[in-house]
């Protein structure tokens, strides 16, 4: 699946729902290729209490359940369609999944292509300090 196709079915998982009070859903969607080369998918879910995740996390969490790991692609969208880089908890949250995840791709712009690897992202880890 190319960037453009893993974007466009990112596009088609939007459903932004306002399910009660406190709890909205489907603003961002995400497409993650495992290194096992099947997709996951996810959106996010928003609590006010804060406790929500994005979407990044939400396919991440079926990629485990699937016994994977390992990243190879990512294609985020927002509400208007367009893609969209992971936020810092995401960022460290993939990192922490596999150590393979520091070469993880993210689609930043379709046309032209633009993607960027999360040890661009994230060149510094927490871990390798001091």
């Amino acid at each position: 699946m190319t960037y453009k196709e893993m974007a466009a079915l990112a596009r088609t998982l939007l459903n932004p729902k306002q399910y009660g009070e406190f709890f909205s859903a489907g603003v961002v969607a995400a497409v993650l290729e495992g290194a096992n080369g099947k997709y996951y998918t996810g959106v996010n879910i928003d609590l006010a209490c804060g406790l929500g995740f994005c979407a990044e996390r939400s396919a991440a969490a079926a990629m485990v359940t699937d016994g994977e790991t390992a990243i190879r692609r990512v294609a985020c969208v927002g509400q208007d369609g367009k893609p969209m880089p992971p936020c810092g908890s995401c960022r460290e949250f993939i990192r922490q999944l596999s150590p393979e995840n520091e070469n993880t791709e993210f689609l930043l712009c379709e046309e032209p292509l633009e993607t960027i690897k999360l040890s661009e992202l994230l060149p510094s880890p927490w871990q390798k300090i001091g």
